[in-house]
């Protein structure tokens, strides 16, 4: 080291002079001048919280994590708001996170980071701390199955870190049911049960990645289902010629139900799915009222019935519009075409009473028609029926006179002979009128 009290007065002043001029080149450096020489330190880079999310615990275990940084000056300086969850504390200086949690919660907390250039460099950022209840299975107890009804019941739980794993200990208390099994995944209890009923006993196990484990003693009663039985006490009426559908109901039974008239006859044109139970059809004739049972067994041969009717009205049926039909004249064509409205399909057309005159005859589409050979009122019934045997009837009648004298057997008589009454004048046009 130099010894400032040795030197000389000259010597002095140069050494001063060093001092002061090193001292203004130093300042002249720190405000950014260039060419000063010399290394003046890193310049920060851009500062950031690299850590993106925090690890789960359990309550009353050790809890170790840290937030970190990258960028900026060192040495950095950490803070978080709000403060951390009871027992657990950030290391300013490291980011470390370390305590023994006692509360169970999912909080959320913002981290700054601060670095150490000048002006101070900071970021923020959110994380969610999570700790967890003690793995435990929650569930007591389990919902009875009934045979052959299909059974889904999870096995619930609280806790534990990360995918849980189910499984069953044996020999433990028993075992499931023979159709069931257990979900290693997702612990759920499934399946469809079958004969004998009774308690099945059984213990679960669940696990977590972290090793924690619980296990707890069930039980699933598998009772019988309830006999079918048959719900329905009336079904609507119906109408001829018009589409039927109504179902039976019933409740109970085990697996599928088999349905059946086990007496007694539906309406005609109506028929029972033996599967559904639903009774559907067109009505046909005869109208009125038809009484039956129906039955239904499940797959345990469990069976039920009930008796039952169904109404069938008449819809649309055929009336006969015509009650008067024209005299007619031996030996001149006839021709007569009777009216009804009404009925479904075609009409069918009959003489069920009585006779037409001689010479005459009447067709299936209604027409009467040919030539009368007798003079001659004759009586008679006709019947028209349409495609589903709705029918109507009509009495009526036809006169017949006979051809009156003259050249070439006119009708009538030429003008002037004084014995003419005069068309439409003659008793030969009366006609037999009225329904039965």
């Amino acid at each position: 080291m130099v010894d400032h009290f040795s030197l000389t007065s000259s010597q002095r002043g140069r050494s001063i002079g060093q001092v002061f001029f090193a001292g203004a080149f130093a300042t002249f450096c720190a405000v950014g001048q260039t060419g000063c020489g010399g290394d003046s330190g890193p310049t920060p880079g851009s500062l950031a919280v690299t850590t993106t999310s925090l690890p789960e615990q359990t309550v009353n275990l050790p809890y170790s994590a840290s937030v970190s940084g990258s960028g900026g000056a060192a040495p950095y300086t950490w803070s978080v708001s709000p403060a951390l969850p009871g027992n657990l504390s950030l290391d300013p200086a490291t980011g470390a996170i370390t305590g023994t949690p006692t509360t169970a919660a999912t909080t959320t907390h913002t981290f700054t980071l601060r670095d150490s250039s000048a002006p101070s460099q900071t970021v923020e950022q959110a994380l969610n701390l999570t700790i967890e209840p003690p793995l435990a299975i929650t569930t007591t107890s389990l919902p009875d199955a009934s045979i052959s009804s299909s059974y889904n019941e999870p096995v619930e739980t609280v806790g534990g870190i990360g995918a849980l794993t189910f499984s069953l200990v044996l020999p433990g208390t028993g075992t499931l049911p023979s159709t069931f099994s257990l979900n290693p995944t997702t612990g759920l209890i499934s399946g469809t049960p079958i004969a004998p009923a009774g308690t099945f006993p059984f213990t679960v196990r669940v696990q977590d990645t972290s090793g924690q484990q619980d296990t707890k003693d069930l039980s699933v009663r598998v009772t019988p289902t309830s006999p079918p039985q048959i719900t329905t006490t009336s079904l609507p009426e119906g109408r001829t010629g018009q589409p039927y559908s109504a179902r039976v109901q019933a409740t109970g039974g085990i697996g599928a139900l088999a349905w059946a008239v086990s007496a007694g006859t539906l309406p005609s044109g109506l028929a029972l799915n033996q599967s559904t139970g639903v009774i559907s059809g067109t009505p046909i004739l005869p109208v009125g009222t038809s009484s039956f049972t129906v039955r239904i067994q499940d797959a345990a041969a469990q069976s039920a019935t009930k008796a039952l009717s169904i109404t069938i009205n008449p819809f649309n049926v055929p009336n006969i519009t015509t009650t008067t039909l024209q005299g007619g004249t031996v030996g001149q064509a006839y021709n007569q075409t009777l009216r009804a409205t009404g009925g479904l399909g075609a009409l069918t057309w009959s003489v069920t009473g009585g006779s037409l005159p001689a010479g005459l005859t009447l067709t299936s589409a209604g027409t009467i028609s040919g030539t009368p050979a007798a003079a001659e009122t004759s009586n008679f019934t006709v019947t028209a029926t349409d495609t589903f045997g709705q029918s109507d009837t009509q009495d009526l009648s036809i006169a017949v006179s006979a051809a009156k004298p003259g050249p070439g057997n006119e009708p009538n008589p030429p003008p002037g002979n004084g014995k003419d009454q005069g068309p439409g004048k003659g008793k030969d046009e009366e006609q037999g009128k009225g329904k039965k």
